[in-house]
């Protein structure tokens, strides 16, 4: 499993995107109403959230299953998470710090300094496992 990673250091990276996508995914998925809560949203938005919670634990599904069968060929699912990641930061920034739309007492910053996070955690892993994952 190790040498699927190129070693340690890129295997915690994976297990640590899989750690922060297990969270939101479930949290988004299975305690949307808390989640909603805890942000200040109205209930009205669990359609999106549990939307958003499901693309997030297919992610996780996805990345179990490389975990276990390896990272060859898997250069699709690394860029798509990375450029994911990158325009939901993106968005969030823009919306919190700029546009202002929507925000309530509730809202913070973990929206784009965790998606920010994975961005970065998925851009290392596409640099540090190229020579695995585009064959």
């Amino acid at each position: 499993m190790i040498e699927n990673f190129n070693g340690f250091f890129y295997l915690i990276i994976f297990l640590i995107v899989l750690a922060m996508n297990s969270f939101y995914g479930f949290n988004c998925l299975f305690r949307t109403e808390k989640f909603l809560a805890k942000y200040n949203i109205s209930i009205e938005a669990s359609f999106f959230c549990r939307f958003a919670g499901a693309i997030i634990s297919a992610a996780v599904l996805m990345q179990i299953y490389i975990l276990f069968r390896g990272t060859e060929a898997t250069w699709a699912f690394f860029n798509f998470m990375f450029v994911g990641m990158t325009l939901i930061s993106a968005a969030s920034f823009y919306g919190f710090e700029i546009d202002k739309l929507g925000l309530t007492d509730g809202s913070s910053r973990e929206g784009y300094i965790s998606t920010g996070l994975l961005a970065l955690f998925w851009a290392i892993l596409c640099f540090g496992l190229a020579d695995k994952i585009y064959i």
